[in-house]
């Protein structure tokens, strides 16, 4: 039995091993205190402890002071009636004792490898995780040995505080993969939720247009409408159908982003010439609501994508113009920032407020507005960031109800480009 000095060894090294799995120290850390424990109290030994995989064979889950090269050669043992003093107790379900390797007949297939590493006994205990056996606590001598009953209660002691601990990492592991599979639920049920608001959107965002198709469609077909009247309605099935297409085009330029599957070619861009495309081709819409449309700053070099580059700001010039209100001014500026250039498109419409921002890019928001004025479907300010994003960019937004809002585009320059000498300040674009 234990002498009392001996109890209190055993207390300290299982308080010092309890505090480790309180402190969710990794299983093999956990063990090899164990083993090294069981050694300074059995001097001479050689411990260590096998824990049965998935596939029912025993791996090593601490053994170190035990030769590398065996712990490897016996990793791996299927259990058996003649697989040593390990893979028999874990077949029987029972200890081992090998006092003498040489002659016990279950040693026979290992005894040239227990031989080379200086086995001379080894015996081995289950290790018990509630009603199944986990693995195995071996003990291992250079010479014949039986142990006295002191060993085996310490041997006891020391495989249940093992079982302890593989079940507080199999707890520990359960409980991760709970939470990773609630987390994957959830974001399932997020994915399908946000799906089915786009396909709802989506749906809603087509219907006006086809609607629109369809009216014009039937007055053509059942009424009989003067030269103008029946022009109106081949432009509006003619505008109508652009819409679509308009949403369309949005749609699979989101998912092709989105899927990584967008084709982005990254070079030296003049911001000058993406800006005045975008610029020209908002013109007619700033003239017909009576908005003053300006550039300024700076030509420079980005390393972005030409097209889609020009998407980005005519989307952000698009989306401006549409809700300022008429007789204010959209102001289009360029600017360098060390390492980077910015592209500020800025409006003097009612501002959004900051809880709201986020919302402006989710598809098909548009923070409650209907089509009337505004038009659109939502989609423009999403694929400008996601664009951006692909060019290794970013856009933010910026917003004071009353105010205005400013979208601001952030690049990487292109300093080994050459810059062009004119500038953009002060053009105004508006025609009044």
């Amino acid at each position: 039995m234990l002498t009392g000095g001996e109890v209190t060894a055993v207390l300290d090294r299982q308080t010092a091993v309890m505090e480790q799995l309180a402190s969710d120290a990794p299983l093999s850390q956990v063990l090899d205190s164990i083993v090294i424990a069981l050694e300074e109290l059995i001097p001479g030994s050689r411990c260590s402890v096998l824990l049965l995989d998935e596939d029912g064979v025993l791996r090593h889950g601490s053994a170190p002071s035990l030769p590398v090269e065996y712990s490897k050669a016996i990793d791996g043992l299927a259990p058996g009636p003649l697989a040593g003093s390990c893979g028999t107790a874990v077949h029987f379900e029972k200890p081992v004792i090998a006092s003498d390797v040489t002659t016990d007949p279950r040693w026979q297939d290992f005894r040239g490898l227990a031989q080379a590493h200086e086995i001379g006994a080894c015996w081995s205990s289950p290790i018990r995780s509630r009603s199944s056996i986990v693995g195995t606590f071996a003990v291992y001598d250079r010479t014949t040995h039986k142990p006295d009953q002191r060993e085996q209660e310490l041997v006891r002691r020391f495989s249940h505080l093992a079982s302890i601990a593989v079940d507080h990492d199999r707890a520990a592991r359960q409980r991760e993969a709970h939470h990773q599979a609630d987390l994957a639920r959830q974001s399932a049920e997020r994915a399908n939720h946000a799906k089915s608001q786009f396909v709802t959107s989506l749906s809603h965002e087509l219907r006006t247009p086809l609607q629109s198709i369809t009216g014009f469609a039937e007055n053509l077909k059942t009424l009989q409408l003067s030269p103008d009247q029946r022009q109106k309605a081949l432009d509006g099935i003619a505008g109508a159908a652009d819409h679509i297409l308009s949403i369309v085009d949005d749609v699979l330029d989101l998912a092709r982003v989105e899927a990584g599957a967008m084709p982005i070619q990254l070079e030296p861009v003049n911001v000058r010439q993406a800006i005045l495309v975008a610029t020209d081709l908002m013109q007619p819409l700033a003239t017909q609501r009576r908005i003053t449309l300006q550039c300024s700053g700076p030509a420079l070099f980005v390393q972005a994508d030409r097209r889609r580059l020009r998407q980005v700001v005519l989307n952000l010039v698009s989306n401006a113009l549409r809700f300022s209100p008429s007789d204010t001014s959209v102001h289009v500026s360029t600017e360098a920032r060390g390492q980077t250039v910015e592209i500020h498109v800025v409006d003097e419409g009612p501002g959004i407020p900051r809880d709201l921002l986020n919302r402006l890019f989710v598809p098909f928001d548009r923070l409650g507005a209907d089509a009337g004025r505004e038009g659109g479907a939502g989609l423009g300010l999403v694929l400008a960031r996601r664009l951006t994003e692909a060019m290794c960019g970013s856009l933010d937004l910026d917003s004071c109800v009353g105010k205005g809002t400013r979208a601001t585009v952030t690049l990487s320059a292109c300093h080994d480009a050459t810059s062009p000498s004119d500038t953009l300040r002060g053009r105004s674009l508006s025609q009044d």
